[in-house]
């Protein structure tokens, strides 16, 4: 299959005041190949043709109008007459398209419908779902041709990962028909759609202008779109990678990975799918190059994997997965986080180190201090599973309220405590920290309380090591390119310094 036209992306402005809705139309032109003008946020006797006129030409871009009514998603509370009235009056400010939902196309007719078109303005019939996708998409696809539009647009809530392709379905029938076709799975589970279907022959993506701006659930910025994903690059032959888990709302690896496969010159996109029911997903586990694997699935992933690597049977879980020609893989690259966020510490003689945490990080950290042959203690708030995690690896085990009670070579705190937005706990006491070195696996701060505290007398090793350090391992595995490791730690550094 020859690669298909690049996806174009379509911001949303829904200001509610004019000056406002200009202001972002202005600030949204270099990221977008479109805008919509959301035109039942404003007050409709604010909605001028001499005002639409100037904003259509400030746009720069075409620009599609739409006064959705307030029971099929919008905020028009007037009626379907009301409405293509307005449109009427306005349409001939230039707008490349009018957006009309088909309910409404239906209830007016051909005749009332014909006054509000001329001959560059092409419509948009739309049907919109935000309950859940239904099951016979094709009776709303030709609901939608009866009414004579130039383009079908079918937006409707994803309940499952599967209603993602049903809808990818749509965009090749309509390609296969020569229809301009949108179509949008809803929701975080339909975020999979918002990428991929533009590059399949969808004619746009929704984004909004910024986060909180969104009109529909599950929309990106512009800005992501263009800098994180390469929406306008993607095509029928991007190679799909992504992590699955819940909740994805704070993860940086698509920002991470998304980098290292741009700056290795591959057709590679990393997306973030949210995945709250594991067994809905693992039927699309071999879609994917491969993937990230997060909480709460690092351990069930492992009943739909065709083989395990060595480094997953050390730890117990997985957190990546690869596509081979003979099955798909597990592996544990946090392993190799740690290395690379302990190297040089773990090269000289075996010495001792306080483990704090019993959960699946403190488990690589504890393989990785085995193989290197320390001495280690595990200390966590509940003592059993202390006690069971140090009895796998020969380690001796405490509870964490007598840290202060130890002290070694090294501290390794893999338990949550110090994360944002926590930022200003810390699992031990500054006057406790009686280390040569103190790391600390929380990245998010980049200097959390316990590091801050360490500092005055030991060295420090930020999460940040490791995060790069395992995201580097999962992108050879991948790709079997060495992965542009300090390009993905300033990635990395520079978003949390935004976010902050």
């Amino acid at each position: 299959m020859s690669p298909s036209a690049n996806g174009k992306i379509c911001t949303v402005i829904r200001e509610s005041a004019p000056g406002d809705f200009e202001t972002a139309l202005l600030g949204s032109r270099r990221d977008s190949d479109l805008l919509e003008f959301r035109l039942d946020f404003l007050d409709p006797s604010q909605l001028t043709p001499e005002r639409m006129r100037r904003w259509v030409a400030l746009a720069g871009v075409p620009v599609i109008g739409t006064l959705r009514r307030k029971p099929f998603g919008g905020r028009f509370e007037g009626g379907a007459v009301e409405q293509l009235e307005i449109l009427g009056r306005i349409g001939g400010a230039g707008f490349s398209f009018l957006d009309i939902e088909v309910e409404t196309l239906e209830a007016v007719g051909p005749a009332r419908l014909k006054k509000i078109r001329d001959g560059s303005c092409r419509l948009i019939g739309s049907y919109h779902d935000f309950r859940k996708t239904p099951s016979d998409l094709q009776s709303i696809f030709r609901r939608i041709l009866a009414v004579d539009a130039d383009v079908v647009k079918i937006a409707t809530l994803a309940a499952d990962f599967a209603d993602n392709f049903r809808l990818l379905e749509l965009v090749s029938q309509g390609r296969r028909q020569g229809l301009p076709i949108i179509a949008v799975a809803m929701g975080e589970l339909g975020v999979y759609s918002r990428l991929v279907a533009p590059g399949r022959g969808a004619m746009l993506t929704y984004a909004s202008t910024r986060a909180g701006q969104e009109t529909a659930p599950g929309q990106f910025t512009s800005r992501d779109l263009k800098c994180v994903y390469g929406l306008n690059s993607i095509d029928s032959d991007t190679l799909f990678y992504g992590v699955i888990g819940q909740p994805l709302g704070h993860s940086l690896s698509p920002q991470v990975h998304n980098y290292a496969f741009r700056k290795l010159g591959l057709n590679c996109r990393y997306l973030p799918l949210p995945t709250p029911h594991l067994e809905s997903f693992a039927p699309y586990l071999q879609r994917f190059g491969g993937l990230s694997v997060t909480l709460p699935h690092k351990v069930g992933v492992l009943r739909y994997v065709d083989s395990r690597h060595p480094s997953v049977v050390a730890c117990g879980a997985a957190n990546t997965l690869v596509r081979r020609q003979d099955g798909l893989w597990a592996y544990n690259t946090d392993l190799d986080g740690v290395r690379h966020a302990l190297r040089g510490c773990l090269d000289g003689s075996p010495g001792r180190a306080v483990l704090l945490g019993a959960g699946g990080a403190a488990r690589s950290a504890a393989s990785v201090l085995r193989d290197a042959r320390w001495r280690v203690t595990v200390l966590a708030r509940n003592r059993s599973k202390a006690e069971a995690l140090a009895g796998d690896f020969g380690f001796q085990a405490d509870s964490l309220e007598r840290a202060s009670h130890y002290n070694g070579d090294l501290l390794i705190n893999a338990t949550p405590v110090g994360m944002s937005p926590a930022s200003q706990e810390s699992p031990v006491a500054g006057d406790g920290l009686r280390y040569g070195t103190v790391f600390d696996m929380v990245y998010n701060p980049l200097e959390t309380r316990l590091l801050r505290e360490a500092r005055k007398r030991a060295r420090v090793v930020s999460g940040l090591e490791m995060f790069v350090g395992q995201a580097a391992r999962q992108c050879y595995l991948w790709t079997g390119r060495e992965a542009p490791l300090q390009g993905m730690r300033e990635v990395v550094v520079g978003s949390l310094k935004f976010e902050v």
